[in-house]
């Protein structure tokens, strides 16, 4: 995968000027200047300040505009109503790249966000590309550049992290620096007013250095852009992402924080299993997944076996092992033996393997050499509770000596505070995964797992959409946004969607005629403008069995104006629910649940982006109550899943052709296996 780097000029800059640059060391702006040139930075720097002068050693230029070539990125650090200014002579000195620091922006409302406004329209003059404002800036630990007023520069690492917000992206460097936890990029994007999410995820696509991304989101101005360049990404780089403003408070929080939209959780993890990204609940959750992915390759299963010096912890391992996906392998008798031959006396050599309260260096060092040649065995969770007879640090030099040669992955747990930083150092250093909690050390590995079943998913999943059967003509009736019953019908067929015959009728005799036509039983379903809902309204009356019957059920439902919509019964079966709308930051998103009356209230639906591959519905249907219950239960025979498969794969093509803001099947009714799917309602909204 080869990437052009759109923010190349923000980590490879010959020359840099720094702009508001101060001499007083409590200002962000001398911390910034510090730096750049305390952190390894190469190229020349200019700190720009009218008072003129010497900071750090470097004289200072009264005005970019005679700031000496070569120059290519500009840092602003002045307030935000000297901002635009500043960039606008930047544009004409002919910088082309830019980081603006102040906030007071579009985070404060409309007065700001005129003020973004302004400054995109002089990027664009100039064709320049600028981030923030509101941010810290970037770092590039192999470049090396560090634009920011962050206290300290982390390590070399293989972790590309990008963030909305800069506080997180300080705090997280901090910690890492503690613990041996290296960085290949960061990038702080504040209100992402140029440069955003997307461009972040292609510039981390093209840097050779990193191979996880990390990414803290608080918004996306262009969700589906961010989508295509996630999933073209995934396959070879892991995307781990934390979304903030999942709920209204979160949301509110957000809003006045970077002016971003938030958007809805649902579709937002629609979008991450779409694409392969694994999603984060917290800040922990990004750190330890983003940790495991950047030292260890995925299993090749979900079979774990612990090795420990603790039964507790062990116990809360087996625990998280199971609420992640993966579980603990059943130990041969072979590798047992072989384990009872090297462990202490008295070890329990089941899973957990529990070698009790004295085991040396070399005791773990044989033990996880026996466990990973174990053929049973995927990968292993080491546990050490440190105890005054044995230093941590010499137990995870252990460990690190025999996992960091091993195919298949190892993560460690050594449980305390400030005195198992050393040995946390250690493991990192080797290429091991070091967590605090068992808990921890779990999700960490199942980051692993489920990355690795992703990855394998995208390679081999390569089912075209199902083709039209003819060429969609269809028109509003009535000049309604809303499609009658029956052009909803039509337009399903056309892409392949069984539907039950049918027709209109305005007047008694036309329903009875169709009805003949169509073949009893037959249901007749009210159609007048605003009722959406007919079987709330009394608007639905099925088994219809003769002419008396449809002229009884016209007579009482019918109205002046109104319409009959005539439709032959459909097979029982499971009434579930298939449809699609078309969210405003991701598109098309594809939704399936249980069906009929009850689909509001228990809300047991599912969703991916569209279009979509006949794997990623099967997944959907899994997900679902709908879907253990088309299994079959209870020793009923299970149900036309393919059927529905079938079904959600057109729904999404649908949508994704046409002008369509919405269209559901509900009910789809799913007969036994090999009768087939009916909708027996399609709903159509133009956009």
């Amino acid at each position: 995968m080869i990437y052009d780097d759109p923010l190349h000029k923000f980590f490879y800059p010959r020359g840099v000027a720094v702009i508001g640059a101060s001499s007083d060391p409590c200002k962000l702006s001398y911390g910034v200047l510090h730096n750049l040139i305390t952190h390894g930075y190469c190229g020349p720097v200019y700190p720009v300040n009218p008072k003129g002068g010497e900071i750090l050693g470097l004289p200072v230029y009264k005005s970019v505009a005679v700031v000496p070539d070569p120059v290519e990125l500009a840092i602003i650090i002045l307030a935000a109503d000297r901002t635009a200014e500043a960039l606008e002579a930047c544009g004409r000195r002919g910088i082309q790249a830019a980081v603006l620091i102040a906030s007071g922006f579009g985070e404060l409302g409309a007065a700001g966000e005129e003020r973004e406004a302004r400054l995109r329209e002089i990027a664009r003059r100039y064709m320049m590309r600028f981030i923030g404002p509101n941010c810290v800036g970037v770092i590039d630990t192999f470049a090396p550049i560090d634009t920011t007023f962050v206290r300290t520069m982390p390590a070399k690492g293989a972790i590309g992290f990008v963030s909305h917000s800069g506080a997180v992206c300080g705090g997280t460097i901090d910690w890492a620096n503690a613990v041996g936890v290296g960085f290949s990029r960061i990038i702080s994007l504040g209100n992402q007013a140029d440069v955003d999410m997307a461009d972040a995820l292609e510039s981390l696509a093209a840097d050779p250095h990193t191979r996880v991304v990390a990414a803290y989101i608080e918004g996306l101005p262009d969700g589906r852009r961010f989508v295509e360049i996630a999933g073209r990404l995934t396959p070879h780089k892991p995307v781990v992402v934390l979304k903030a403003g999942r709920t209204p408070s979160g949301s509110q929080a957000v809003s006045s924080h970077t002016g971003a939209l938030a958007g809805s959780e649902e579709v937002f993890r629609a979008a991450c299993l779409s694409t392969g990204m694994i999603q984060v609940e917290h800040l922990e959750g990004l750190v330890d997944a983003s940790i495991a992915l950047a030292y260890r390759e995925p299993p090749a299963g979900p079979r774990v076996a612990i090795l420990t010096n603790a039964g507790g912890p062990a116990a809360l391992a087996a625990d998280a092992l199971d609420c992640n996906g993966l579980y603990l392998a059943t130990l041969t008798p072979e590798t047992r033996q072989h384990l009872q031959e090297v462990c202490p006396p008295g070890a329990m050599t089941g899973n957990p393997v529990d070698m009790l309260g004295g085991p040396q260096p070399a005791h773990y060092v044989a033990a996880l050499e026996v466990l990973l040649a174990a053929s049973e065995v995927d990968s292993v969770l080491v546990i050490f509770v440190p105890q005054a007879i044995m230093p941590p640090q010499e137990v995870a030099l252990a460990i690190a000596q025999v996992a960091s040669g091993s195919a298949k992955p190892v993560v460690c747990c050594i449980s305390g505070g400030g005195g198992i930083r050393a040995a946390a150092r250690t493991l990192h250093a080797h290429g091991v995964p070091h967590y605090i909690t068992p808990e921890r050390a779990a999700f960490g590995l199942s980051a692993l797992y489920r990355y690795g079943r992703s990855r394998s998913r995208q390679t081999t999943d390569q089912e075209s959409m199902p083709p039209v059967v003819k060429t969609p003509v269809f028109s509003l009736r009535s000049g309604y946004r809303v499609l009658d019953p029956q052009s909803g019908a039509e337009l399903a067929g056309l892409y392949g969607i069984n539907v039950p015959p049918s027709g209109m009728a305005s007047d008694v005799q036309t329903a009875i005629a169709l009805a003949e036509r169509i073949g009893y039983p037959v249901a007749l379903k009210r159609v007048s403008p605003g009722v959406v809902h007919k079987s709330e309204l009394d608007g639905v009356v099925l088994g219809l069995a003769d002419a008396r019957d449809v002229h009884r059920a016209f007579t009482r439902l019918i109205g002046q104006g109104e319409q009959a919509f005539i439709q032959k019964m459909a097979p029982p079966g499971l009434e579930l629910i298939a449809g699609a709308h078309r969210d405003p930051q991701f598109g098309p998103v594809v939704m399936f649940g249980l069906g009929g009356l009850y689909v509001e209230v228990l809300r047991d639906v599912s969703f991916r982006l569209a279009p979509l591959t006949e794997s990623q519905a099967q997944e959907m249907i899994e997900e679902t109550t709908a879907g253990r219950l088309l299994a079959g239960v209870r020793g009923r025979p299970p149900y036309d899943t393919d059927a529905v498969v079938e079904a959600l794969c057109r729904v999404a093509r649908l949508i994704t052709d046409l002008p369509i803001a919405s269209v559901e099947l509900n009910p789809l009714i799913a007969g036994r296996r090999g009768e087939g799917a009916w909708a027996v309602d399609v709903r159509v909204v133009l956009t």
